[in-house]
């Protein structure tokens, strides 16, 4: 008698942080988020987002992403349309969403920005200054390392900081998302920086 033998892992539940992490990781990969490609690429993470969120955009909102940056074939404006002043209020306008302002986030969350921008100020680090930012600042929050979220999760434990996961990933979403990248949740990367700070030798 042959007893064929079939995988009991369960899958693991869904849960509105967890559909935000998966979004998150979509973007990470430079996958696409509109509802046609996730009907066919990952049918269980739209389902999840429209039933935690009641709906896809507002999962996608949830996360920090505009809606209309995951479109397939959005409207392309038309000539004129992009100046020097309109490309800052642009670039204001995602800073005020809280969208991270790197080039490789402006990728997915609005490629066409991207592009006039470089057209017109001749890159997007030189727009990103022309609106009163610091572009190296920006690029460096993209280059995290397992000591650098450390360092800077104690520098806001040490500033009192609201720490709970909530608020981290709203007001420090790039420390939020480098935490899980390196340690696999918010809470294992403060453990962590506690641990961290309590050792011998630490001030």
């Amino acid at each position: 008698m042959t007893i064929t033998q079939t995988s009991s892992r369960p899958r693991p539940k869904w849960s509105p942080d967890r559909v935000l992490d998966a979004i998150q990781a979509r973007v990470q990969q430079n996958l696409p988020l509109n509802p046609q490609a996730l009907a066919s690429e990952d049918p269980r993470l739209l389902a999840a987002g429209r039933r935690y969120f009641q709906s896809w955009p507002r999962a996608l909102a949830a996360a920090g992403i505009p809606a209309e940056s995951t479109r397939p074939c959005g409207r392309r404006h038309g000539r004129g349309y992009w100046t020097r002043e309109r490309i800052i209020q642009k670039i204001l306008e995602h800073a005020e969403a809280g969208n991270r302002l790197h080039a490789h986030a402006m990728q997915t969350h609005d490629n066409r920005l991207l592009s006039a921008a470089t057209y017109h100020f001749g890159s997007w680090a030189q727009a990103l200054e022309a609106a009163g930012y610091d572009a190296e600042s920006i690029r460096a929050s993209r280059r995290h390392s397992c000591e650098s979220v450390v360092a800077e999760i104690r520098s806001l434990i040490e500033g009192k900081a609201d720490l709970r996961d909530c608020a981290i990933r709203k007001s420090h979403r790039p420390l939020y998302w480098a935490a899980q990248k390196y340690f696999g949740s918010w809470k294992q990367a403060l453990n962590q920086a506690r641990l961290s700070a309590q050792a011998p030798g630490r001030s």
